[in-house]
């Protein structure tokens, strides 16, 4: 699969591209960005970075030898340099409730479907419409596995990423932590759904 829109292409990622994907991930996750961090967490985080990255190299590694049937780690890249990764993401099949949280009190059951994770963005590439071009890409990979739903987690609080999922689809089906939120004030995941329409 490969698909061009605009300065961007999206493709199914090889073991060749492991290495830029572990710098995504990394940058990510685990490096803040902004002017507020303190010197002694961001001198903390250049320390054990090499570290991080090679857990995440090693994951990454690990999932593509697997060759399992519904899996995919899919990229994106940009036309001046096809061959670096700028961002990414993965799709495997994880049990979800197939009630939703409204329907809690009718019993929970577990069924498998498609699921995405470590959806990431390199910060130098951000805002420019290429998490919304993996997502679309992510919906049609399901569609050749023959599901109609896909779902993913998000954090309550995590704003920009709760517009973009719910300008192209993706509702609330669930919420987890509420234990925490109340108790010790984190923010709640809310697992969330897309109906995309195929056989399953």
């Amino acid at each position: 699969m490969q698909r061009q829109s605009s300065s961007f292409i999206i493709r199914h990622a090889s073991s060749r591209d492991v290495g830029h994907v572990s710098d995504i991930l990394t940058e990510s996750f685990y490096r803040r960005h902004d002017h507020k961090v303190n010197f002694l967490l961001r001198y903390f985080t250049d320390l054990v970075y090499p570290l991080l990255r090679y857990g995440i190299m090693l994951d990454l590694n690990s999932r593509f030898s697997e060759q399992t049937p519904c899996y995919a780690c899919l990229v994106a890249t940009h036309t001046a340099n096809k061959s670096q990764a700028i961002a990414s993401l993965e799709i495997c099949m994880r049990y979800v409730p197939t009630k939703s949280y409204r329907g809690f009190w009718l019993g929970r059951t577990m069924q498998q479907y498609p699921y995405i994770f470590n959806l990431a963005v390199h910060p130098k590439w951000r805002r420019r419409g290429v998490a919304k071009q993996l997502l679309r890409a992510a919906e049609q990979t399901v569609k050749q596995w023959g599901f109609s739903r896909l779902y993913m987690h998000v954090l309550e609080d995590n704003h920009p990423a709760r517009n973009l999922y719910d300008e192209i689809g993706y509702r609330i089906h669930d919420q987890e932590g509420a234990f925490n939120y109340w108790l010790l004030g984190q923010p709640r995941r809310f697992l969330l759904q897309k109906k995309i329409g195929a056989t399953k």
